[in-house]
């Protein structure tokens, strides 16, 4: 007979992530380990579950798996790491604002690209190529070097943390 609490599959649901997320999470340090039953099965409390969602959150807040398990490694030792979360936090907040200012930076660029191609067009006859690729160059390029557009990562500010 199964110990008290619920499966990992029942864990995931009611996370709403996959088991595999949960074992990632045990394997990283950022979930404890589950007792586990005669037959090796795990089983999660409610606690779990609630450990499962702040991660969750604060991964979407801008945190990554390696600096979050540090902080819940130091926090679940006793040592609050909050000037070490404030720190992490500024940095986003720097990476943040360095990010916008650079999609700013592309939508100018765009922007301007755009009123070019208009001119052009407008001198073009009906039916006749404008080539308005060719006036694509790096300078009124919308991307960071590697020929994708830039993904700013979305944080969301809203999440409290506790550590």
């Amino acid at each position: 007979m199964p110990g008290p609490g619920f499966g990992i599959g029942e864990a995931a649901r009611r996370a709403g992530v996959s088991p595999d997320l949960i074992r990632y999470y045990e394997r990283v340090g950022l979930l404890s380990p589950a007792p586990r039953t005669a037959g090796g099965f795990r089983r999660y409390s409610e606690e779990s579950v609630a450990r499962v969602l702040f991660v969750r959150h604060a991964i979407r807040f801008g945190f990554t798996s390696k600096e979050l398990a540090g902080f819940l490694r130091a926090r679940d030792r006793g040592n609050p790491p909050c000037r070490s979360v404030r720190a992490a936090g500024q940095r986003l907040l720097e990476e943040m604002d360095t990010q916008l200012a650079r999609l700013q930076e592309s939508r100018t660029a765009m922007a301007a690209l755009l009123s070019a191609w208009d001119a052009r067009l407008e001198g073009t006859p009906a039916g006749a190529p404008a080539h308005l690729l060719t006036m694509v160059s790096p300078a009124t390029r919308a991307t960071e070097g590697n020929g994708s557009r830039p993904r700013p990562r979305v944080r969301r500010a809203s999440v409290g943390l506790r550590d």
